[in-house]
């Protein structure tokens, strides 16, 4: 009896001995490491760093990398040869179950990025304890920041996964001050025309970028590509496709007061 108390003692000893962390792929897991905390905050001080000598410049937009690892990581490499691009927008879906260890793997994959990224959260990456993952290691869901006399807005407009509807009187607010940017960008992972907007939804946010004059509403989710004023207005909507099938991503160049869309494929 002895022998094999000792026995049983030795194997559950050997498995927690030859596991980095026992637990670690548990879906409640969110014990994000102190270094990968905060990384939004981190990569704006970045982009307040950028040196831009004309009105004239270039970021790139990448989205729904999920589980497509080899071909995001070929999409990272390409836009790391390109000079004129000054910084990064990744429109969401970084996870595919809202797992730890894949929000670990996709921090892991931009490092090797050699240009600031900021994000915006998904649907997936709202799976399992994604939310509360996301917050950790990346910052608020709803945020803005200035470049070169533009703004950008990011707006969390997940509601199935999120069980809580998104936030329009904070958008309405970052809004109402649009006539003072050259341009405005409004970057959220579902489009209004996507599944999970009901009718009045879909008008409401299609309303407020109409009253307020933006030039651009920036998505992913839909995993192909579309460049469309789809409401017949003055609001242009880019959906970009993920890296599944092919790698490839947009490049937005803004000139002054207007822009172009580049799809890229490689």
């Amino acid at each position: 009896m002895n022998f094999l108390k000792i026995t049983v003692l030795f194997a559950i000893t050997l498995t927690f001995t030859n596991c980095d962390n026992f637990f670690e792929y548990s879906v409640y897991e969110a014990s994000v490491k102190t270094a990968q905390k905060n990384t939004t905050a981190k990569n704006l001080q970045l982009i307040k760093e950028i040196q831009i000598e004309s009105s004239d410049f270039k970021f790139a937009v990448v989205t729904d990398s999920h589980i497509f690892y080899t071909n995001f990581n070929t999409v990272l490499d390409d836009i790391n040869k390109n000079e004129d691009i000054s910084f990064v927008i990744f429109g969401g879906d970084l996870a595919e179950q809202g797992l730890l260890k894949e929000y670990e793997l996709f921090y892991g994959l931009m490092e090797n990025l050699q240009k600031p990224y900021l994000t915006v959260i998904g649907n997936h990456d709202y799976n399992s304890n994604g939310g509360e993952i996301y917050m950790k290691m990346f910052g608020d869901y709803n945020y803005s920041f200035k470049f070169n006399e533009n703004k950008f807005k990011f707006f969390d407009d997940i509601v199935w996964e999120s069980k809580k509807n998104p936030d329009f009187d904070w958008l309405s607010k970052e809004l109402s001050s649009n006539n003072l940017f050259k341009n405005v960008f409004v970057i959220a992972h579902i489009p209004p025309f996507g599944d999970q907007f009901g009718p009045e939804m879909e008008q409401k946010y299609q309303s407020l970028m109409q009253a307020n004059n933006v030039p651009l509403s920036i998505h992913g989710h839909t995993h192909s590509f579309l460049y469309d004023n789809f409401y017949g207005d003055a609001v242009n909507y880019l959906t970009v496709p993920a890296p599944n099938k092919a790698p490839s991503y947009a490049i937005v160049s803004v000139q002054n007061e207007s822009f172009e869309i580049e799809l890229i494929k490689l």
